[in-house]
């Protein structure tokens, strides 16, 4: 069965806006899901997330984030950049345009340069929430999948589909990093919700074992916070921080930015960093003592 975006987004095909007239060569599919589809594409030289879907209303909620966002002083700034529609089998699909990120997953991160970079991707993970929840916003679903990390361990937030203005009810949801899912307060945008998902974030990343696709099938009355103290036990890297998911999973930060200096003053405390991290400046360190040595055998030579 051929879906309703499989001719629109082939690779090589192009995307025009009824109404701004801007063309978009399509570089390939980035994601589909039931709200809609993401794909990279190209304007000139230059590369962007273009995202559309059929919920119109949805769609036009999550714009309506981004535009706000878009106009902050934060790294938000400018995230927004074309708003249009596309025609599609004759019928009108609203899309939007964004900056692409490009990186890979926390897992697939950690993965690769190992577990003591969670230390580094929650400092920049707290340090972006902070920025949302200034700006008036919660992120709402956040999880593995609607965040990317690059470099050195950069984070960007890459689906605003569940931004919910603070005081609202949370729009959009993923169970296991919900804390109604495990009875630990009210689905209310909050700051605190949004942390709650970020130590479940943490922990998932650090989860070997899978042990979250089973919870996900267990009866409510079944689910318990024990489940999760049982992971921070069994995890080195999570054990090192286990004060602070402490406090965020049972409600005991209030806001992004007591938890973000918290968070810093905890793994400043603890010396925690990536070995990666340290080697540089032991080699620095290093070639310098090599090159005073040589200097002082040369001048007294």
């Amino acid at each position: 069965m051929t879906t309703w975006y499989e001719d629109a987004f082939r690779p090589g095909s192009e995307i025009q806006g009824k109404w701004n007239g801007r063309v978009y060569v399509v570089e390939r599919l980035l994601g589909a899901g039931s709200n809609g589809v993401v794909a990279l594409v190209r304007r000139g030289t230059a590369r962007y997330a273009l995202k559309a879907g059929h919920e119109t209303v949805d769609h036009q909620s999550e714009i309506n984030s981004l535009h706000a966002l878009s106009l902050t002083e934060t790294s938000f700034k400018n995230f927004l950049i074309d708003v249009d529609d596309m025609i599609v089998q004759g019928k009108e699909i609203p899309f939007c345009v964004m900056r692409y990120i490009e990186g890979m997953t926390i897992s697939e991160f950690i993965h690769k340069r190992g577990q003591d970079w969670i230390y580094v991707i929650g400092t920049n993970l707290l340090r972006k929430l902070t920025e949302l929840h200034k700006s008036g916003y919660i992120f709402g679903d956040l999880k593995i999948e609607n965040m990317i990390v690059s470099n050195y361990g950069d984070v960007d937030l890459i689906d605003f589909g569940g931004v919910t203005l603070k005081g609202r009810a949370i729009k959009q949801l993923t169970e296991v990093y919900d804390r109604g899912f495990w009875k630990m307060g009210e689905r209310v945008a909050e700051e605190s919700y949004d942390l709650f998902s970020f130590a479940i974030l943490l922990l998932k990343a650090l989860d070997h074992k899978d042990r979250f696709a089973v919870f996900s099938q267990t009866l409510p009355q079944n689910r318990e916070i024990e489940h999760l103290q049982m992971i921070i036990r069994e995890s080195a890297a999570a054990a090192r921080i286990a004060p602070f998911l402490q406090q965020a999973l049972n409600g005991q930060l209030k806001t992004s930015q007591e938890a973000y200096h918290y968070w810093k003053n905890l793994i400043a405390t603890r010396k925690l960093s990536p070995s990666s991290l340290k080697m540089p400046w032991l080699k620095i360190c290093f070639a310098a003592s090599l090159f005073v040595f040589g200097a002082t055998v040369y001048i007294y030579w």
